[in-house]
This record gives C-alpha cells, sequence and structure tokens, in this order.
C-alpha cells in the first residue's frame, strides 16, 4: 500500500533535503514564468484561459501578439515546468514532512499520505494542461477548439489537487499543533 511505502521512503533525511531545496526554487521558477509571461504581452486572464473551455477567447488572445511576444510565451511556458518540478516536489516533502509527525494509525495520518501525492499529480496535469498550450501557441490563429478544453480540463484537475494539498497541509499542521497543545495541558495535569 502507498501509505506503507510513503512511511519509509524517501527517507526523512532526503525528505529534508527536497523540502529545503523545493521551497526557494518555487519562488525563483514562479518568479521567472510571471516575468516572462508579463513581457509576452499574453492579455488573458486566469478565469478565462486556464479555466475559460473557450478556444475562441485563446485564439483572440494570440491574435493580439506578435511573434516576438508569442516566442516569449512558449519560452514562459517551457519554463513553467521547472516551477512543476518545484512546487510538486515542495508539496508532497511538506505534506509527507507533516504526515510522519502524525499519531500512528489516526486517520490524518491516512489522509496525510494522500495528500503528499495530490502535490505529485497537481504538477502532472499542469505539465499536461501545458502540452495543450505549447501546441495551441504553435498553431495560434487555427488550432482545433477542443484543444482549449482539453487545457482547461486539465488545469481544473490541477487546481483541485493543489488546494486539496494546500488544505490538506493547512489542516495537518494544525491537528499537529492542537495535539501537542492538549499533550503539553494534559502533562501538566489540565484537562
Amino acid at each position: 500500500m502507498i501509505s506503507d511505502f510513503l512511511s519509509e521512503r524517501p527517507t526523512e533525511k532526503t525528505t529534508k533535503y527536497l523540502l529545503f531545496f523545493s521551497f526557494p526554487l518555487v519562488i525563483i521558477t514562479a518568479s521567472a514564468v510571471m516575468y516572462l509571461l508579463k513581457l509576452s504581452k499574453f492579455p488573458g486572464t486566469l478565469n478565462e484561459t486556464q479555466l475559460g473551455f473557450n478556444g475562441e477567447y485563446i485564439k483572440s488572445c494570440f491574435s493580439r501578439m506578435s511573434d516576438e511576444d508569442m516566442s516569449i510565451f512558449i519560452i514562459a511556458n517551457i519554463f513553467d515546468y521547472g516551477f512543476m518540478i518545484a512546487y510538486g516536489t515542495f508539496f508532497f516533502s511538506l505534506a509527507l514532512t507533516l504526515t510522519r509527525k502524525l499519531k500512528e494509525g489516526s486517520i490524518w495520518k491516512k489522509i496525510g499520505y494522500s495528500v503528499s501525492i495530490f502535490g505529485i499529480t497537481a504538477a502532472f496535469c499542469d505539465g499536461i494542461e501545458n502540452i495543450f498550450i505549447l501546441m495551441m501557441a504553435s498553431n495560434p490563429v487555427n488550432f482545433p477548439n477542443w484543444w482549449a478544453i482539453g487545457h482547461s480540463c486539465f488545469a481544473l484537475a490541477k487546481f483541485i489537487q493543489m488546494y486539496i494539498a494546500i488544505g490538506g497541509i493547512i489542516l495537518m499542521a494544525l491537528v499537529i499543533v492542537v495535539s501537542r497543545l492538549i499533550k503539553r495541558n494534559v502533562d501538566k495535569g489540565g484537562l
């Protein structure tokens, strides 16, 4: 079972290294991608492009961009793969670190292992989403509209999994803090 595997692998030391190195990579790669996207002058919004399911809208955005802008847009989306690796690793290693601090056999521990996997699967969905983006950008005026639908489907899956991972990480941190406060109070003779 996956929880048995993740309880031991990657090792605690490796997980800490992954967490330590992925956090600054998230910041660096996100900054680079955002800068390149701004430089590309891509006129679309998140809701209308990634979650819009609308090929005509994306075509209209591409039609307002110069060849140079399109080249920068493509480079930004290639750089985005570095961001995916960084945030997937960060969510995975942070969730796994927190999960291993939870009480053995608890429902929270079982949930925690699943949350760690969502960090990775979100990044995979993001990668497939970017394949659709790159295909659309390679033929910006005549791509089939279903590519935009595929793009949006994987974007939606990515966001759902990211929010589950973030929410799970926050909940696990709260469970750990509350458990420690209760234990400390009980150890002092309270409750």
